[in-house]
């Protein structure tokens, strides 16, 4: 008996291309997930980022009995080699002293080589900070892992790609200095926060409540226009308020950031406005930022937080009602 070998019938046209649509669905449905997922770990690498500064914070002042300074020099408000103080002067040397909170907590996370040349740099008065081997160093501890441009190395050339002038590491995390603007110098402004220029903040000075009272949150950093410097973010240039925010603005406020003549951007992530001495809160997460209290607890602050409630809780002495920051 002869066998007929069975006929085996293969995918029609119409068929595969059911199967490719079916996949291409399943497909679009799943990335979006795992963008979230992968989103999510961001969020909560900043988080964990945020909360080891603001342990450091704390660290400090058990140490020193006070919150490190916010910056030295603020705008134009400087310290002089003759042991001056005061506004800008033409042709008057200023002291190459541009510490800043990140310098000073860095014994407390790891980075006492860091503290160690930024003081003697300080005692010599020989280099400014961006000038030193530590200035153009990347430090993750303080780099936003959603922010695109974490990381960034500043450069102040005529053309940013020749990278010959280095302006130092640019960080993710800012210090809070006011619920309103900073002013024109040192001495000038709302500097109602914890942070500002020679602050040297106690706990029993923050009235408010420790844990009512903003100590730390997000901003961006911006790549520099190609004629000047975007200095958000600038740990070893600080001068202006780089490191520093203000609540006087919603968190991702559409309002423009206004350090001096360094803040370029145009993107919605990073506005300029016309008040030359404010920065605000902002992040590449969405809906909101992260946020560290001065009682060292963390939380994710929503972009549509009680605005009144907001820039209450950048006051550390205001006795306003912070109600509550979700």
């Amino acid at each position: 008996m002869k066998l007929t070998p069975k006929k085996h019938r293969g995918f029609t046209l119409i068929e595969l291309l059911v199967v490719i649509a079916i996949i291409g669905v399943l497909v679009g449905l799943l990335l979006p997930a795992v963008q979230a997922a992968r989103e999510a770990v961001r969020r909560t690498a900043c988080a964990n980022n945020i909360r080891q500064i603001a342990i450091a914070m704390q660290a400090h002042h058990d140490a020193h009995k006070k919150f490190p300074l916010g910056q030295i020099t603020m705008n134009n408000w400087h310290i002089y080699t003759d042991g001056s103080e005061g506004s800008w002067v033409s042709g008057k040397a200023r002291k190459k002293d541009r510490r800043m909170w990140m310098h000073l907590i860095c014994p407390f996370m790891e980075l006492t080589p860091v503290y160690d040349q930024i003081m003697t740099a300080v005692t010599l008065d020989a280099q400014w900070p961006w000038q030193l081997s530590i200035g153009s160093a990347q430090y993750p501890s303080f780099m936003c892992p959603s922010d695109p441009n974490r990381g960034k190395i500043s450069y102040y050339d005529q053309n940013r790609y020749a990278k010959t002038q280095s302006r130092g590491f640019c960080g993710n995390y800012l210090a809070c200095g006011s619920s309103g603007s900073f002013g024109p110098t040192g001495g000038g402004g709302n500097l109602d926060g914890l942070f500002f220029a020679k602050s040297a903040v106690k706990i029993s000075e923050v009235t408010d409540g420790l844990s009512k009272t903003v100590m730390l949150a997000e901003g961006v950093v911006v790549p520099d226009p190609l004629d000047n410097i975007d200095c958000r973010g600038g740990y070893f240039n600080a001068n202006y308020g780089e490191t520093l925010f203000s609540t006087q603005n919603q968190p991702n406020t559409s309002v423009g950031d206004g350090l001096g003549r360094f803040v370029r951007d145009w993107r919605p992530k990073a506005p300029t406005g016309s008040n030359p001495y404010v920065q605000f809160s902002r992040s590449y997460h969405s809906g909101g930022v992260n946020v560290a209290m001065a009682d060292g607890s963390t939380r994710f602050v929503i972009d549509t937080v009680d605005a009144t409630a907001w820039r209450a809780a950048g006051s550390r002495n205001g006795s306003e009602s912070t109600g509550v920051l979700d």
